[in-house]
């Protein structure tokens, strides 16, 4: 099972003529991919009782995604303000009074869980105190329960007060994942180095299970001293919001399903399909309602 906790929000698109308003927020992309996938997942996250977050419970309901939502009288759902130019993608938050950084930690912890599940906690909320102490409440609470714990960098430095303050922050938060996340630009950027195997080796552990996305040139995965890398598909992007959540939620995917880390082919094959789903992502405006279906994904020619 997987459990998906952070940011659920509003991607307000706007192409100078008409807004056009998506569900979004990275950890919910990735909840809603998974069960999407037909996988076992769970999303946990807060909104306002406003009309986005009426928009936002509507969609849920609409996918059958289990979730356990916070409704906050006194906050604000966030809201992205995107901007496309030539298929890539660039965000403005409007979130000082934001729903999504003010997760209560009871609501998480009458959570019924099996044993061992795939924990996946959304970074956004690190720029906030109060989210910042609620990620590591939480990382500490399923860590000493013996979950594993899932962690997108997904780096965004205009939220932080400065370039420094968001890397430490990162960086803390790299040392206690168990399943990490990179862009190759976030990678380097993070371990002040452009070779992206000796950036590995500084900022992880053989122990931890790292995939990076590569854009056009696929994706790799580190773990236990071994590094696959995988190529992806050529597409001319519509919109590559979310791109690296379906990448990332296919994988966590077929890892919930039992992949087989000591199996290169096992690993190529499954990276394969995840750069499938990141790559027709982009064909599509939005980050949700927008991955490939299992059976699109199952004929895909590795």
């Amino acid at each position: 099972m997987i459990l998906s906790i952070g940011e659920i929000l509003v991607d307000v698109f706007n192409d100078g003529k008409t807004e056009t308003v998506f569900p979004g927020g990275a950890p919910f992309n990735v909840a809603a991919n998974i069960a999407s996938f037909g996988g076992d997942v769970l999303f946990c996250g807060a909104i306002g009782k406003d009309e986005h977050g009426s928009f936002l419970k509507q969609y849920i309901s609409n996918i059958s995604l289990n979730s356990n939502i916070e409704e906050l009288e006194d906050k604000d759902t966030t809201i992205a303000k995107v901007t496309l130019k030539d298929g890539e993608r660039s965000f403005a938050f409007i979130r000082d009074n934001g729903a999504d950084y003010h997760l209560s930690l009871s609501s998480i912890e009458n959570i019924k869980l099996p044993n061992k599940v795939i924990v996946h906690i959304g970074s956004l909320m690190l720029s906030y105190k109060e989210g910042f102490d609620f990620f590591f409440k939480a990382l500490e609470y399923y860590k000493n329960k013996g979950h594993l714990i899932s962690f997108d960098v997904n780096y965004r430095d205009d939220i932080f007060p400065d370039t420094e303050t968001a890397k430490n922050i990162f960086i803390t938060c790299l040392s206690k994942a168990d399943i990490i996340k990179f862009t190759d630009d976030e990678l380097r950027l993070l371990a002040n180095e452009s070779d992206l195997e000796i950036a590995l080796k500084r900022l992880t552990n053989p122990h931890q299970i790292v995939v990076v996305s590569l854009g056009k040139n696929g994706s790799m995965l580190s773990y236990n001293n071994k590094i696959i890398k995988v190529p992806s598909n050529e597409v001319k992007p519509i919109d590559t919001t979310g791109a690296g959540d379906a990448f990332y939620s296919y994988f966590l995917y077929e890892l919930d399903k039992g992949l087989n880390l000591n199996d290169d082919k096992e690993i190529y094959k499954a990276l394969r399909k995840a750069n499938f789903v990141g790559a027709m992502a982009t064909l599509k405006k939005g980050a949700v309602g927008v991955v490939p279906s299992k059976a699109e994904i199952n004929k895909f020619k590795i």
